[in-house]
């Protein structure tokens, strides 16, 4: 009895602790479990709501109730809390970059619910938001059913904004008279360019074969646009399609242009959701433009600075988001005045097509090679330069647009002449042209286009049979008229001569008029033999009624001399080259016949 009282003792001596560690007390080793599970359920919520706070929490180091393994299961909870919020940033990040990546990868113009939001959550954000939401490709689209329309503010809208006073082909050379020489004409540079039209549904019925062979090469169709009234619903223009189609069948390029309204960023997403609906049912081969405009009374007069630049890039990066090219249509006032310090930004992005008509085409007359364009220190690639078109095919006016495909320098046409100084003989034909050549504003050489001018001593001019006819000396004014540049001149002079010999090709021996009183001879025709063939034998001549000697003749007749002053009656002036000449078909192929006209020549 004695052993067991003195062990009860010892157990009672022995701490909790110590009993557990010996493994001899079931109910101390749970109770000592039950505490453990304890302090480490309140240390975690401690910790658990530091960590939601964003707040740290110091471990005390002494406190003999942590032990190591806790200590580092909650090291291990922050340490993992960390790096969850690390990987949502991160995981944000790269959902923004794949919303870009599917935002471009989208189908043109594609309305199938990719990035479709919820309109209310747009108008919720601010615009600063809301821009930089679309910039991301987070905004996405609006649905067309979410789009209020309102075809009664459907108008054909007057064009705002001032123009210039330029006038037309300021390259181009003027004439000068003929006696005094060609200018020299510096190298200029010239744009190489498209010609092209905007148009809408108030443009009426259009045909397209007759704007095609007019020289329009390209066109910007209005496919909708915004009341300028306080409401500012949007419309469609319904004869947008059927005028894409048409135009391009006939072998036009289109692009297209929303007509904007917008003051707000959201508005000008409307626009542009508007604009893809539109054009995802054809195909287009040049940009989308926001055509913005403003005017007295118009909702947008007020609009500048910032809120104008972020009404373009909600637009244009929507539409850039969704596979089309960008473009904005602005005037002078728009850019130095509304944009301001935002215009270097926004036409450093997005392509421009630049209204500045001049008033030398309001007669409705079209661009022509070597007019000047407006020299301005930003880069524009489409001009609006009228806006009283005249061009076949369309009944009304219509504005006129030039594409600017880049530029090229022109230099000094010129006429190259091998001889300045061209000397023939009375009724010898001549060929003005012969080593004459002009060198094109492109530096090519040509003979063709090349035509010429001949006047007399006096100034009056004459046809080239009248000059070749009359000795005397002649101006030949040469012009060639390049087809960028305009007309160049060059002269030669030609002399005509008594005397000179012609060249054999057009020369006919002359026939001369016999000496009063003279006998003649007239050969008579080839006699033929009874075969048909040719006799050799001399031909008997027909003596005249005063005939005092017989002489032998030949195929072509020795005159015999007068006998008083031959050399005068016989010469050049009585029967020599006038009755040679082109009057008796004395040059080229009918040159025989001047023998019979001129070689029986009977004076009595």
């Amino acid at each position: 009895m004695k052993k067991k009282a003195d062990n009860r003792e010892i157990r009672e001596k022995r701490s909790v602790f110590e009993r557990f560690c010996s493994a001899q007390e079931n109910k101390a080793r749970l109770s000592l479990i039950l505490a453990a599970v304890l302090v480490v359920v309140t240390i975690g919520s401690v910790c658990t709501a530091a960590i939601a706070n964003n707040a740290g929490v110091v471990f005390p180091s002494e406190n003999v109730e942590l032990n190591a393994a806790e200590q580092f299961l909650a090291k291990a909870a922050i340490e993992s809390s960390e790096s969850e919020e690390l990987a949502l940033v991160s995981a944000e990040e790269s959902s923004e970059e794949t919303d870009l990546l599917v935002a471009k990868e989208t189908k043109r113009g594609g309305l199938t619910g990719e990035h479709v939001v919820d309109v209310s959550d747009l108008k919720s954000l601010t615009d600063e938001e809301l821009v930089a939401a679309i910039k991301a490709g987070r905004a996405g689209v609006i649905s067309r059913s979410n789009i209020e329309t309102d075809q009664s503010q459907n108008q054909n809208n007057v064009h705002h904004g001032a123009g210039g006073n330029a006038p037309a082909a300021t390259d181009t050379p003027t004439p000068v008279p003929s006696n005094v020489p060609t200018p020299t004409l510096a190298p200029v540079t010239m744009v190489n360019y498209q010609l092209g039209i905007d148009i809408s549904e108030f443009q009426g019925s259009i045909n397209w074969s007759k704007v095609k062979a007019a020289g329009i090469e390209f066109a910007f169709i209005r496919c909708g646009g915004r009341g300028w009234g306080s409401s500012g619903k949007i419309y469609e223009d319904t004869k947008f399609i059927s005028n894409v189609n048409s135009a391009r069948a006939a072998g036009i390029k289109v692009g297209a242009y929303f007509f904007s309204q917008a003051i707000t960023p959201y508005e000008a997403l409307e626009e542009a959701s508007m604009t893809l609906s539109k054009v995802g049912a054809v195909t287009l081969d040049l940009p989308v433009v926001l055509d913005w405009e403003t005017g007295g009374g118009y909702r947008t007069e007020d609009l500048k600075g910032q809120d104008f630049a972020n009404v373009i890039t909600s637009f244009c990066s929507t539409i850039s988001q969704n596979g089309y090219t960008p473009c904005v249509y602005l005037n002078t006032g728009d850019i130095n005045n509304r944009l301001g310090s935002y215009s270097g930004e926004i036409l450093s992005k997005y392509k421009l097509w630049y209204a500045y008509p001049y008033s030398c085409y309001s007669d409705g007359s079209m661009y022509k090679a070597g007019d000047t364009i407006p020299p301005r220190s930003f880069s524009y690639e489409y001009w609006q330069y009228s806006w009283h078109g005249k061009v076949s095919g369309i009944s009304t006016d219509v504005d006129l647009n030039i594409r600017i495909l880049g530029k090229t320098t022109l230099n000094a046409p010129e006429i190259n002449l091998t001889n300045e100084k061209i000397t023939t003989g009375v009724g010898q034909a001549a060929d003005l042209l012969a080593g004459v050549s002009a060198k094109t504003s492109q530096d090519q050489t040509t003979t063709s286009g090349i035509t010429y001018e001949i006047k007399d001593s006096t100034g009056q001019a004459v046809t080239l049979e009248q000059a070749q006819q009359k000795a005397g000396t002649y101006t030949v004014t040469y012009t060639f008229k390049d087809s960028f540049r305009g007309a160049v001149t060059a002269t030669a002079t030609w002399e005509v001569v008594e005397g000179l010999t012609p060249t054999p090709s057009t020369s006919v021996t002359p026939t001369p008029t016999p000496a009063e009183g003279e006998t003649t001879i007239t050969p008579s025709p080839t006699p033929v033999d009874q075969n048909g063939e040719t006799s050799t034998d001399t031909p008997t001549p027909t003596p005249s009624e005063t005939e005092e000697s017989t002489e032998t003749s030949t195929d072509t007749p020795t005159p015999t001399p007068a006998e008083e002053g031959g050399s005068e009656s016989g010469g050049s002036e009585s029967g020599g080259s006038e009755s040679s000449g082109t009057e008796n078909g004395g040059s080229g192929d009918n040159g025989g016949s001047s023998e019979e006209t001129g070689g029986d020549n009977t004076t009595t």
